[in-house]
């Protein structure tokens, strides 16, 4: 019952988080763009490496060119990532890195102060290491982060428990959460 109806969803073509994600990339009010009309650098993590492929696609398609769009996932040699992470950095030409988690530690990705969270990792210490990614010393930007959620799902559930989650550490550690 499952498969069949996977597969009606499949095939009907409709994708509430995609539509929000490709409203968000176009919005000038969602800081997308500088004063300028230059596209600012934003990071987009998701879960798994088959969404970033399919976000990685319709991106590009959105766009319009092919490399305003990087990639960083655990399937790329450690150079391959390194080249990645500097053309996102440094390259006029970059203003999209799409990324599992493979780019969510270790990694200075401050170039960028915009964020969106396509899907949510069960754990919050794994969202603050994603926004670590942007949000750290010397900083200079307003730093902005965006979940996509879908409501009603698993995921919804996981994200309205983070906010009893975050008082919970609140209290552990006598208000010193940030």
């Amino acid at each position: 019952g499952l498969e069949g109806l996977a597969e009606r969803v499949r095939r009907a073509g409709t994708d509430a988080k995609w539509t929000r994600l490709a409203e968000l990339l176009q919005d000038p009010e969602a800081e997308m763009f500088d004063e300028t009309g230059k596209r600012r650098k934003l990071i987009i993590f998701t879960e798994h490496r088959d969404t970033l492929n399919y976000l990685t696609d319709r991106i590009r398609t959105l766009l319009g060119r092919n490399e305003a769009v990087v990639e960083i996932h655990g399937g790329l040699h450690r150079e391959v990532r390194r080249e990645a992470q500097e053309s996102f950095r440094q390259s006029p030409d970059v203003s999209v890195l799409v990324a599992t988690d493979t780019a969510g530690e270790g990694v200075n990705l401050q170039r960028a102060h915009l964020m969106v969270n396509y899907d949510l990792p069960w754990n919050p210490n794994r969202i603050e290491q994603r926004f670590g990614r942007i949000h750290r010393i010397g900083q200079t930007e307003v730093c902005h982060l965006w979940n996509l959620v879908a409501a009603e799902t698993r995921e919804g559930a996981v994200h309205a428990t983070l906010p009893r989650k975050l008082e919970q550490e609140g209290k552990a550690l006598q208000g010193r959460v940030f």
